[in-house]
């Protein structure tokens, strides 16, 4: 059966949210250990599962809406802009469910109780508590994203996706000679919608070096800088969205506790 283009949308977000969760793992890989912020967040070694099939599990089982990532790349920007705190194998995976979790119960109509969460997310529910309750203290309880901000971060995720996916196994309906692009911006009542339209693909000739996803998420960080500041208050329209709780699935205990 093939992926409607919501599902096409949604895989694109998740894949290219691990890939600049990546590459912000790079880094950071590059400062000195002495220097990371020290935070309750920090694991004893490293899960053995992968940031792309952690963020999938979540996306599988949390049924939290696609905006809810958006909304937790902004939490984890804000943790090191306001605490310096740096992503890396010891506290990524900690820090993604507890960003989704305060997404999700920040912006979803229905979301599931922690012991839930905990259990999708491989970690203690007791400890889940205490990592809402130091993310939350961490950003100043700074959980609204207003519209300028929520386009930018989400359009440079789109641009990601095009500039560096594969062509493309995700949506086999797409054309042979482009691929879907998606992306937000306000209708004729000044509401934002989420738009897919078809774009020619993009040849990599010999002389053009490819984009990696460090460079990808520098000029991003770059640009988002001069958009943080932005008083817009305008509210974003889902199309053909769904609110989390609606289905919920039978979630295997993950053990990424360490």
């Amino acid at each position: 059966m093939r992926e409607t283009r919501e599902e096409e949308r949604e895989l694109a977000l998740i894949q290219t949210f691990s890939a600049v969760i990546e590459s912000m793992i790079h880094s950071s890989e590059s400062v000195s250990y002495s220097y990371h912020a020290k935070s309750k967040f920090e694991a004893f070694r490293a899960p053995s599962i992968s940031i792309r099939d952690y963020l999938s599990r979540i996306h599988k089982f949390a049924a939290c809406s696609p905006e809810c990532f958006v909304l937790a790349l902004v939490y984890i920007d804000r943790l090191h802009q306001m605490q310096g705190i740096l992503l890396t194998d010891l506290n990524v995976h900690r820090v993604i469910i507890t960003s989704v979790v305060v997404a999700a119960k920040f912006f979803d109509d229905h979301y599931y109780n922690n012991a839930y969460y905990a259990k999708v997310g491989g970690v203690p529910c007791s400890e889940l508590n205490q990592l809402e309750v130091e993310l939350l203290l961490m950003i100043n309880f700074s959980l609204h994203v207003n519209t300028d901000t929520y386009v930018h971060y989400y359009n440079e995720l789109s641009n990601h996706y095009i500039f560096t996916s594969p062509r493309h196994s995700l949506a086999p309906n797409v054309p042979v000679n482009g691929q879907f692009r998606h992306y937000v911006a306000p209708n004729q009542q000044s509401e934002l919608v989420y738009i897919t339209e078809v774009v020619p693909a993009r040849p990599l000739h010999r002389s053009q070096p490819p984009l990696y996803p460090q460079a990808c998420h520098r000029r991003a960080m770059e640009e988002l800088e001069k958009s943080v500041g932005s008083n817009s208050t305008q509210h974003f329209v889902r199309q053909g969205s769904r609110s989390s709780g609606q289905k919920r699935r039978s979630a295997v205990a993950l053990g990424v506790n360490a």
